[in-house]
């Protein structure tokens, strides 16, 4: 049991921590602005990094995704994602785009990519997800109103769920509310995978774990 006053110091330590990570995030964005990608990523990952520290596992591993999402075949952000508790990630999905990652080396390797600019495109061929610089990532039907069904391009054979989920986030919600208290969610059906819940903030979880938010 703690003290009263423990409480308080731990509670004013994590509203200091969490304005640390704003100053840190605001400081990524500003930099994307300015085309700056490697001085935002570093910034992200010390925004993952300064949550981790105080054991805001939840923020860290968002901040970790959005430096991801300028590349996502970095594997230093995923390695980041695999050290967090496994209670607070979904520690199969990282681990499976950790060795993703390690078997597509060299000439079988996934080109460096990002999905911060990712759009949902139609045509003759249907809807496709296409990030620039990329072209084509993900093939995607709306088979009803809820539910997203989706699997990777030809060239992306293999692709794990977690990567998958980053790139979706970004093509269904162009500008999501990164603070949302209640985000929006959607059904997705995942390369013959079982459906999951995937909300604004990039968080997912299998359906039926628990109700929509």
């Amino acid at each position: 049991m703690t003290s009263p006053d423990h409480d308080r110091h731990l509670g004013g330590a994590r509203r200091a921590v969490n304005a640390d990570v704003r100053v840190l995030l605001g400081d990524a964005e500003r930099a994307l602005r300015a085309d700056q990608l490697a001085v935002a990523r570093a910034a992200f990952l010390e925004a993952g990094q300064c949550a981790a520290s105080y054991q805001l596992w939840r923020s860290a591993q968002r901040c970790y995704r959005r430096a991801l999402e300028l590349d996502l075949t970095d594997r230093d952000a995923v390695g980041r994602i695999v050290q967090l508790p496994p209670r607070v990630i979904a520690l199969a999905d990282w681990h499976d785009y950790a060795r993703a990652l390690d078997l597509r080396t060299g000439s079988r390797g996934w080109p460096s990519f990002s999905c911060r600019a990712a759009q949902i495109v139609t045509g003759n061929v249907g809807a496709q997800v296409e990030c620039p610089g990329t072209g084509v990532v993900m093939e995607l039907m709306m088979t009803e109103d809820d539910l997203v069904e989706t699997r990777p391009e030809a060239r992306f054979a293999g692709m794990p769920l977690a990567m998958a989920m980053i790139i979706l986030r970004r093509a269904l919600w162009f500008a999501p509310r990164e603070l949302a208290p209640d985000p929006a969610s959607i059904r997705v059906a995942f390369d013959g995978r079982p459906q999951v819940w995937l909300d604004e903030l990039g968080d997912w979880e299998p359906v039926g774990a628990a109700a929509p938010r």
